[in-house]
């Protein structure tokens, strides 16, 4: 703060400096060989981001004013942004985990919830009680009872097994999260900025049990089940994907604030005007690649991967038989299978289109190596995904490929907001711009 108010006053000799010739910036850089030796290594550092095709002393002049009048970034302890990251990897594993529960037809098992958990069964006696609970409801009475091929007790503990590991795994997630929390609170750890978000990031995590649980009674309700085509019993599309939504959202949060802590970036870009560019497309990938994920889970809550498994067409057609027809319209872009299924096709090959736009587009650009590697990653992650989704298809969903191909979802937008953070200039960009002001003006 010091250096940008004594940086401040010198603005105009700075741009006028800047505007007449840039041959200055090297002089003074090498002058201050001695005193300065940090600066001149950092400078050398930043070249690729300095040093653009077709931008001129303006432009630099404009980039050194942004960095002089643009907030510092407030330091946080990075033991909490370890924490926070740690904890968006424990988010990560439950939304595998909870795409292993819905491929296996687990997660309709256990047929009540309660806040504080339920331990695991620990003699015949008590299996059977579970067991003798979940025949009394719509999936074992229209899918089992009566049928050729029985369903067994060694069966029964399968599926509730996987059920019973995911809802135990969210609450050492809550553990993992709210103990740190605590912790780092009453240390005075935490700064008064972070506070909501991490608040938030507490209230969406307990909430999204209930979440959860509203999903499954959806699926155990008989009325509900009753309306489902074909009598199937299967939670309600809308409930997963509000369910799935919530859990995106509570990774991406941690996420981000973990390498917003871990590697400070200034309130607003510190960039030339050529990155701009770059980090509008950036969100509008981000945009993108997360209404796809959405449009996924109603491909999920309708089983829609079980049809129509062929690729590129829908059995020999563009456009396949059913489309858009359910009334009212609305209903067709969550409920129907032909239609959900297509509208996530075009969703993800649209996505990978832009994804490989982007990345052509940027290969003439000098960017810094981290917003290059991040370009890349982007570039095979896209790629990878709509990859893994068409060997779902073809192959009508087994579960190894389903849940890789959920967790590819989450790792894709992972790289998304990765890049989206390295578009951003690091708090350090604009110590070094108001060092440079500061030794302009008394030059």
């Amino acid at each position: 703060r010091v250096a940008r108010a004594r940086a401040l006053p010198a603005l105009p000799r700075l741009l006028a400096g800047a505007s007449a010739s840039t041959s200055a910036l090297p002089r003074l850089l090498g002058a201050s060989a001695s005193s300065g030796q940090p600066l001149l290594s950092l400078a050398r550092r930043s070249r690729s981001t300095l040093s653009m095709p077709g931008v001129g002393a303006g432009s630099v002049a404009e980039a050194v004013a942004s960095a002089v009048a643009a907030p510092a970034a407030q330091t946080v302890d990075r033991a909490v942004g370890w924490w926070l990251l740690v904890s968006s990897g424990s988010v990560f594993c439950m939304v595998v985990v909870g795409g292993i529960t819905r491929l296996t037809r687990s997660g309709l098992s256990m047929t009540d919830w309660r806040p504080q958990g339920k331990r695991w069964p620990r003699n015949d006696a008590e299996w059977e009680a579970e067991f003798d609970r979940w025949k009394q409801f719509p999936e074992y009475q229209r899918l089992y009872k009566g049928s050729s091929i029985p369903f067994s007790m060694e069966d029964f503990k399968g599926i509730f097994f996987w059920e019973w590991f995911h809802r135990m795994m969210g609450r050492s997630i809550g553990v993992i999260y709210g103990v740190p929390l605590a912790y780092f609170w009453a240390r005075g750890r935490i700064p008064r900025s972070l506070a909501p978000t991490l608040g938030g990031l507490l209230l969406a995590g307990g909430s999204q049990g209930l979440v959860g649980w509203w999903m499954v009674r959806s699926g155990l309700d008989s009325k509900q089940v009753e309306a489902i085509d074909g009598g199937i019993p299967t939670v309600s599309p809308y409930r997963l994907a509000a369910h799935l939504t919530c859990a995106f959202g509570i990774f991406s949060v941690l996420l981000h604030t973990s390498l917003g802590i871990l590697q400070p970036r200034v309130a607003e870009a510190v960039a030339l005007p050529s990155l701009r560019p770059l980090q509008q497309r950036v969100r509008g990938l981000a945009l993108l690649v997360g209404v796809t994920a959405i449009s996924g889970a109603f491909v999920a809550g309708r089983q829609a991967g079980f049809a129509f498994n062929t690729f590129p067409l829908m059995e020999g057609r563009l456009v396949p038989e059913g489309y858009m027809e359910l009334r009212p319209l609305y209903r067709n872009f969550f409920e129907s299978v032909p239609s959900v299924q297509l509208h996530h096709r075009a969703l993800a090959l649209t996505t990978l289109a832009s994804v490989s736009g982007v990345w052509v587009w940027v290969q003439a650009m000098p960017l810094p190596p981290q917003l290059r590697l991040a370009t890349d990653l982007l570039l095979l992650a896209a790629w990878g995904q709509v990859g893994l989704g068409v060997a779902t298809l073809v192959n009508c969903v087994p579960v190894h490929l389903g849940s890789a191909h959920q967790a590819g979802a989450l790792s894709l937008f992972s790289v998304v907001l990765f890049t989206l953070h390295s578009c951003r200039a690091p708090a350090q960009a604009g110590k070094l711009a108001a060092r440079i002001g500061q030794r302009v003006a008394v030059a």
